[in-house]
């Protein structure tokens, strides 16, 4: 794959805010960088989250270019592009946002999105337009910024790239005799939990056995996978007894997603098997790889 040379920004915007979106498009053409993203819209297309997550995954930064709608919501209650920031947060992902309000200054009758737009204000980076000619400074002056870190941003795409495919490449291994012995661990998780269009960041204790973690992740040691992608399949794992769990807990609420698992503590638990002979890992660029032992 060759080197990339350019900065893929992913903006996020409605259909009602086409004037607005052009212009973004229009200066990021002109910087030479890319721009992705959709501005979804029910005549043409239903709303595709798996290709909404692919594309935030794959940029470099993300552009939240948020105006006087909250737009169309997810069955969840939140909007799209609620949605689509808190992904992008969870992902560290560099945010940006552009929000447009009126000359008179008078505050929106929506409650969704006066809430959004405090989260917003409260958590990210950003500047406030009235007219276009605004806008266009504000974006030029944000490209200005984010283009000194395109040189940056090449190496490290390339190195997950190579530790990709060292991945796809990594030799069987052969299971060790027997299995680390059997320890009660309070597993941490944390996920989204809506409740009338609001998200809220909740946390849930598991009580459970290690080896029940063992046996899930055993068929990805025998390939040797890197500690994020062992993490994300336990999360999958777990994902519908996090949800019941925090639906029980929170009355009122109508869905849970984006469920994760506690880096540090799972971190601990790979380290534990480490030490007693069950896993070992190499450092493969930024990752760490772990697999069955030799």
């Amino acid at each position: 794959m060759p080197s990339k040379d350019y900065l893929l920004i992913y903006v996020s915007s409605l259909p009602d805010d086409a004037a607005a979106r052009f212009e973004v498009d229009r200066h990021i053409a002109l910087a030479g960088a890319v721009g992705a993203g959709l501005a979804w819209d029910a005549r043409y297309a239903q709303y595709d989250w798996e290709l909404v997550k692919k594309q935030i995954a794959q940029a470099d930064t993300f552009l939240l270019l948020l105006g006087e709608s909250y737009g169309p919501t997810t069955p969840t209650g939140i909007s799209f592009q609620h949605r689509e920031l808190v992904y992008a947060q969870s992902l560290h992902k560099p945010v940006y946002y552009l929000m447009q309000t009126g000359m008179d200054g008078s505050r929106t009758s929506d409650v969704r999105l006066q809430e959004l737009r405090q989260q917003v204000r409260s958590q990210v980076s950003g500047k406030i337009w009235h007219l276009l000619d605004e806008l266009s400074v504000h974006v030029k002056t944000l490209l200005k910024n984010w283009e000194r870190d395109v040189k940056a941003l090449a190496p490290v795409a390339d190195d997950s790239a190579r530790i990709r495919a060292a991945e796809r490449s990594f030799p069987t291994k052969v299971a060790p005799l027997g299995t680390p012995p059997r320890k009660d661990i309070e597993l941490i998780a944390q996920a989204n939990v809506y409740r009338g269009g609001n998200l809220a960041h909740q946390l849930v204790k598991l009580p459970m056995k290690t080896d029940r973690i063992w046996r899930s992740v055993l068929p990805l040691l025998r390939l040797g996978a890197s500690e994020d992608r062992l993490r994300t399949h336990m999360e999958q794992v777990l994902t519908a007894e996090v949800k019941a769990r925090l639906l029980s807990d929170n009355p009122g609420s109508h869905a849970v997603d984006g469920v994760r698992i506690e880096r540090n503590q799972f971190r601990r638990v790979l380290d534990g098997w480490s030490s007693e002979g069950y896993v070992e890992h190499v450092r493969q660029g930024a990752r760490t790889i772990w697999s069955l032992p030799s």
